[in-house]
């Protein structure tokens, strides 16, 4: 059985997509629930992605979906009360910095691992981050970068 090579300390691209298209339909909202196809030509993210990464995230309860003509999406909860991190936990699932589980320690005990608190607090470091900041803080970045005619949010 072949190993998975792991790779971490990279968000993968349904992350990043996953927080685009929150902000995207947070941007778009005011109108009605967001298109599909407004979202995808905005972000440059096929429908078909889109609808891969948007699941989670309505199970998650951060948004919902609308079918019909008119259909899209809406977010569930305001953009204040949408974090980063909850967008993605949804999206990645448990984030790690490194897999304790997978590392050749040479036969140490995970409790003997005197670099495990290292990633361990990094780790910490990153989700406080994340917490802190929500859909409104990205919103708010994209009006202000719009004044000066500078808007970019690609991550």
């Amino acid at each position: 059985m072949k190993k998975e090579r792991l790779g971490f300390m990279k968000l993968s691209t349904k992350g990043r997509y996953a927080v685009r298209i929150l902000l995207s339909i947070a941007r778009y909202q005011h109108n009605g629930p967001v298109p599909k196809k407004i979202i995808a030509a905005e972000e440059g993210i096929s429908p078909d992605y889109i609808e891969q990464i948007i699941g989670p995230l309505k199970n998650a309860g951060m948004c919902v979906g609308f079918r019909g003509v008119k259909g899209g999406f809406q977010l569930s909860k305001e953009p204040k009360d949408i974090t980063i991190f909850q967008v993605l936990r949804a999206s990645e699932g448990v984030m790690k910095l490194v897999d304790c589980e997978h590392m050749n320690c040479k036969g140490r005990a995970k409790n003997k691992c005197a670099v495990r608190p290292v990633w361990e607090g990094a780790a910490k470091l990153l989700e406080e981050y994340f917490s802190k900041t929500t859909l409104q803080d990205l919103l708010t970045t994209v009006t202000d970068m719009e004044q000066t005619d500078t808007t970019s949010y690609s991550i």
